[in-house]
């Protein structure tokens, strides 16, 4: 049992807007591939004559994860891609080794591809998933001081995935623990079950 999330993971795919709980798993990427990169929104100031700052506002960071599979003999690409993209929306849940521990959850990416070669490591493309805002989507939900409903790009999740039929998964998510509180399980609703 680890202590933080970190280790072999487990990364699954499913299209925004899929009227079943049934995602992809995707091949095991190459080791020390997986990547979740912020970038620190810009922040806005107002300064005053003389040089003093009025006001401070920061705006929202961006997420980008990323892997590299292996492109390997007999076995597909989990996208289709023409000239570096991929289309439609996707949503991507990365598990950590210990699945009791927070992973990564971004409920509405696009993602772009690079195909590269090496004599040292082969074929590999390089999937790049950027983070959207996932209107109305639960997993992705919080509430911001005011009391309001806020649906964030990224978010940290206990993910747990069951092997449905042939290659899907349903995956449920949890709340991570929040000081005295305990994990809480999500409600996602589909169309079909």
């Amino acid at each position: 049992m680890s202590v933080t999330s970190w280790g072999k993971c487990t990364i699954y795919v499913q299209k925004v807007g899929s009227k079943k709980n049934e995602w992809t798993k995707l091949p095991t990427p190459k080791d020390g591939t997986t990547t979740v990169t912020p970038t620190k929104g810009d922040t806005m100031t107002q300064v005053e004559e003389g040089g003093g700052i009025v006001d401070r506002k920061t705006k929202k960071s961006t997420y980008e994860a990323a892997y590299q599979l292996f492109i390997k003999k007999n076995q597909s690409q989990p996208f289709k891609t023409i000239d570096g993209t991929v289309e439609g929306n996707f949503r991507l849940a990365i598990q950590p080794e210990d699945a009791e521990l927070p992973g990564v959850y971004m409920g509405n990416t696009t993602i772009g591809a690079e195909e590269a070669y090496t004599t040292e490591s082969g074929a590999l493309i390089t999937y790049t998933h950027s983070a959207l805002i996932p209107e109305g989507d639960a997993v992705a939900k919080t509430v911001n001081s005011k009391g309001e409903d806020v649906y964030c790009a990224y978010r940290w999740r206990v993910i747990t995935a069951t092997k449905g039929t042939g290659e899907k998964y349903a995956l449920t998510f949890k709340k991570p623990q929040d000081g005295n509180t305990a994990p809480a399980e999500i409600t996602e609703t589909y169309e079909e079950t």
